[in-house]
């Protein structure tokens, strides 16, 4: 088209918009016009600025470079008389000296054309940087390898999800909200729409099937950041208070930089998390988690015994909401309410190797043997020549007769306590003679117990017993099935009660230190209650008999009902007549009198009801219990199911971060007990500084005077460390200088 043509084609139209009654929005809506909006406002931009002229096309006069002649020879003088000059300070004097503002860009490819390319200033051979006490911490995190083996596993997944999505066929996503994403906005009422409301709590596997997994940014992430990411969150109790990643933005979130290598803010470390909830990872990386640590304290205490001890416990995690979900007992709160609750196994060193979650109420009897049961699969070792047999130890929380007989298939043992009203003296036989407690003030009588299977009638179970007699007068029975000739009763005993200073005591800091007793976001998912829909069943049931047996009866009282009805509406009417002065009611004599009456009707009529539910007394006590009952089932038959997928990839990294303390206990303090919250306030948050090259980085702690004693302990268990090699996510070397 001749430029003369094109200049008289842009003019109409701008004309034509204007002429036209129609907003600019609205013209380009109805009409076919051959700029777009933008065009439009552009070219009467110019057109008022430069007139007809600055409408013409002028590409074909060359480009308008701004790099010149005598600016070269300009670089050129620059360039070599000072190598190292970055290109930004090549730029600003280039603007001082002709006023005119080149690209980055542009100077970098002139310069490498000409051989100009900067030379960079050799920089220190060591760097000095912000460090603290959490690199001890993140030491013993290389130093065992757990970083490796949760990034390999999260690896794996993502390449199976791969495979997957490739075999099948793509998946087909629709445009949410074209009408507003095709001209690329993002309005802030989005989070308030209906439809985004009501699926942010869905259930994973109702988002799943419209979630397009490849889109996720971890998909993009290499080896290394993923390594990074995991073990921002393995500091997360040394960085926030609360192990909520929300707090990352606080100023003592900042010593991420050091102890991760990025400064992570809490939306990169929840968008991290969230999209690990859709990978659905959590059940093996708890799998690989425990057979991590498993073979790790094995290997590390090299400790070969006749018996090895397990812990079993529970750990109820409180949930706020008003929709209904499973109950439990939350004993910290003192009330029955919605909840989660994590069983955990303890080795006998009191570290924790594996849990379950369950919803609601988690019976440690029922789930006890067949966590046992796959934990010793992991345990398995074809290679070992010594037999073991393991001792599994929980409170009376979980003590049902039903699961003492799960034990008598298995090839574990068991040892717990019976509470007081289980243990009348009548149960016992067999009793030999009282011996003294080995290890405490107690005396001990080795005997057999009869126990009653509440749930099969008149299945009686016999078992060892230990009855302990304190020296303070109180009493408490133990029950095994541990024979005589493997171990006497002190042993039992001990056993037993070195749950509280080898588990108990730990498993108590856990949940203050590092909040495993939180729950970490959930989506929830509605589903048939069976257990609630039946009782309410078999109630309904119960109250159709009841009124059928008591038919007479109520109809008598129906009639009774609305012949004090009608009185009460009588009545009603003429309290309504009367008037309240000083606590006095006014009312005319006619008036008060049949006042009068009406109460005499409605007391009779209420004897009359009262003596025919007497007569039939027990009847209508069953009857009105089962009224009573129905109303508290009546819409119960439906329950809000949690989503676990986060809240237990969160529970790993903190039994991942209370395994790491236990080892630096091991490692540097010989074993010494601390509580987790003094360990982490008195050393992991030291500060510090660190010296970096690019193979070694020395870690100078600053000594805190006013614990001396603990100041030197730590100085032998950092010199202790300094005899392991171990390498940061860098590759480098990391050392600890002694205190001076």
């Amino acid at each position: 088209m001749p430029e003369n043509a094109r200049v008289r084609e842009i003019l109409d139209t701008l004309q034509k918009i204007k002429d036209s009654r129609l907003s600019v929005t609205d013209y380009f809506k109805h009409h076919e016009v051959p700029i777009s909006r933008a065009q439009y406002y552009n070219y009467c931009k110019t057109l008022q600025k430069y007139g007809e002229e600055g409408l013409r096309d002028k590409r074909a006069d060359g480009n308008n470079t701004k790099l010149s002649q005598r600016i070269k020879d300009y670089i050129v003088i620059i360039s070599r008389e000072n190598p190292n000059l970055p290109s930004t300070q090549l730029q600003t004097k280039i603007f001082d000296q002709f006023n005119t503002t080149i690209s980055k860009t542009a100077l970098n490819r002139f310069r490498a054309s000409e051989s100009l390319t900067r030379i960079p200033v050799d920089v220190s051979e060591f760097q000095r940087q912000k460090s603290g006490g959490g690199e001890i911490f993140t030491f013993l995190a290389f130093y065992t390898n757990i970083i490796d083996v949760i990034t390999n596993t999260i690896i794996q997944q993502i390449d199976t999800i791969r495979q997957t999505e490739s075999k099948d066929q793509p998946k087909i996503f629709e445009q949410d909200h074209p009408e507003v994403r095709d001209h690329g906005k993002f309005t802030k009422e989005y989070n308030q729409q209906e439809d985004v409301r009501n699926n942010r709590f869905k259930s994973i596997d109702e988002k799943l099937p419209r979630k397009n997994l490849s889109s996720m940014n971890i998909f993009l992430k290499s080896e290394k950041a993923i390594s990074r990411n995991n073990l921002a969150l393995l500091c997360l109790p040394l960085v926030t208070s609360n192990g909520k990643t929300s707090r990352v933005n606080r100023p003592k979130g900042n010593d991420l930089k050091f102890l991760s290598g990025y400064n992570y803010k809490d939306a990169a470390l929840d968008k991290y998390l969230r999209e690990l909830k859709y990978l659905k990872i959590s059940d093996q990386l708890i799998l690989e988690t425990a057979k991590f640590w498993i073979n790790f304290w094995r290997t590390e205490q090299k400790e070969e015994t006749y018996f090895v001890c397990y812990y079993i416990d529970g750990n109820t995690k409180p949930l706020w909401s008003s929709n209904r979900c499973y109950k439990g007992k939350a004993t910290m709160l003192g009330r029955v309410m919605n909840c989660l609750e994590n069983v955990f196994i303890h080795d006998g060193k009191g570290h924790p190797l594996y849990f379950q979650t369950f919803q609601g109420h988690a019976d440690l009897g029922k789930h006890a043997l067949n966590m046992v049961t796959r934990l010793t699969q992991m345990l398995d070792d074809p290679s070992a020549h010594i037999e073991v047999n393991r001792i599994i130890v929980f409170d009376a929380g979980g003590n049902s007769v039903q699961t003492l007989r799960g034990f008598h298939d298995s090839d574990e043992y068991f040892i717990t306590i019976l509470d007081e009203n289980q243990t009348p003296d009548r149960k016992f036989k067999h009793m030999r003679m009282e011996t003294r407690y080995k290890s405490g003030n107690a005396n001990l009588v080795d005997c057999q117990i009869e126990l009653v299977d509440s749930s099969e009638k008149n299945y009686i179970y016999e078992s060892r017993a230990v009855i302990v007699n304190w020296d303070n007068n109180r009493r408490s029975v133990l029950v095994t099935d541990i024979p005589r000739e493997l171990l006497d009763e002190s042993e039992i005993v001990k056993k037993y009660f070195d749950r509280w200073p080898l588990q108990e005591k730990i498993f108590r800091e856990e949940k203050s230190s590092v909040n495993i007793q939180r729950i970490v976001g959930y989506g929830k998912k509605i589903e048939s209650y069976d257990k609630m829909d039946e009782r309410h069943r078999k109630i309904c049931q119960t109250i159709t008999k009841l009124r059928r047996i008591l038919e007479v009866p109520l109809m008598e009282i129906e009639v009774i009902k609305a012949q004090i009805t009608d009185l009460q509406k009588l009545e009603r009417s003429i309290r309504e007549k009367s008037l309240i002065v000083d606590g006095k009611r006014i009312l005319s004599e006619d008036a008060a009198v049949n006042l009068q009456e009406c109460e005499t009707k409605i007391n009779r009529c209420t004897r009359q009801k009262t003596k025919i539910e007497h007569e039939h007394k027990d009847s209508f006590d069953k009857f009105k219990k089962a009224l009573d009952e129905e109303k508290r089932l009546r819409g119960k038959d439906k329950v809000y199911r949690i989503d676990t997928e986060l809240d237990q990839i969160m529970t790993c990294f903190k039994m991942s971060f209370v395994n790491l303390c236990s080892l630096f206990l091991t490692k540097c303090f010989d074993n010494e007990k601390f509580e987790l919250l003094t360990l982490m306030e008195s050393i992991f948050q030291l500060n510090g500084s660190a010296s970096v090259s690019r193979d070694r980085k020395v870690i100078d702690l600053e000594m805190n005077p006013k614990e001396p004693d603990l100041m030197d302990k730590l100085d032998k268990g950092l010199r202790k460390l300094n005899m392991i090699t171990v390498h940061d996510l860098g590759g480098r070397v990391i050392e600890f200088s002694e205190f001076v």
